[in-house]
């Protein structure tokens, strides 16, 4: 006797005209909140998010606390934004590429390798546009005092967004007590800049990787 074939999946049945192709719309806010939430569960998840955090702090002090053109601190936060974005898009490509084959396979290996050479390359070609502004600049700098307490606030806002997003169980009052020391700094950077972008945008970064502190905390209690 013929044994029986498995009973195909029914085709879903076509759109009717004016019926809603895809799922239900969000708001403009849950969007952000997702892109938000990916940036920061990418700071927990990536050692190097971490890093390109903490750089891009004080690359966009640099930007602040140096005498540049307004041109020359636009390329510059321009540089970090590509950098932190190149970083998001190599973590979700590796996420995709272990959900597709869990097993090692020579193409996902060329594929994880490739995107981390093309965050290589952004991070490279940042730290040439840093060196190429930052060192004339240091020529045209007439407070030196001014100069070293906003680099000193930038290390403090660096340390803070590298810690806060890193793996391990502590107290709330930890972070609360790193995040404390890292808007300290940031003051100190908006005291010292010759322009407010800069300042904003580390003040982004740090608030990334706040997200990141709240992110783990969450992860941790849910034991994922």
């Amino acid at each position: 006797m013929e044994r029986p074939r498995p009973a195909l999946p029914e085709e879903p049945a076509p759109p009717q005209p004016g019926a809603q192709r895809h799922g239900p719309r969000h708001s403009l806010g849950q969007s952000f909140g997702w892109a938000w939430a990916g940036l920061a569960g990418a700071a927990v998840r990536e050692r190097n998010m971490r890093i390109h955090l903490a750089l891009g702090i004080l690359a966009s002090a640099a930007a602040s606390l140096l005498p540049v053109a307004g041109g020359e601190r636009a390329l510059l936060l321009l540089a970090v934004a590509l950098v932190v974005a190149g970083e998001a898009a190599n973590s979700a490509l590796e996420a995709v590429v272990d959900l597709v084959s869990p097993h090692w396979n020579v193409r996902a290996r060329v594929a994880k390798d490739a995107a981390a050479g093309a965050v290589l390359a952004l991070a490279g070609g940042s730290v040439v546009i840093l060196v190429a502004i930052a060192l004339p600049a240091l020529h045209r700098v007439d407070a030196w005092a001014r100069l070293g307490a906003g680099a000193a606030g930038a290390v403090l806002a660096a340390g803070a967004a590298w810690f806060l997003p890193r793996h391990g169980r502590r107290p709330p009052a930890v972070d609360h007590a790193v995040l404390a020391v890292g808007l300290s700094g940031l003051a100190l950077v908006a005291w010292a800049a010759d322009g407010i972008a800069g300042v904003a945008a580390a003040a982004l970064l740090l608030a990334v990787a706040a997200g990141g502190a709240v992110r783990r905390r969450r992860d941790s209690e849910r034991g994922t």
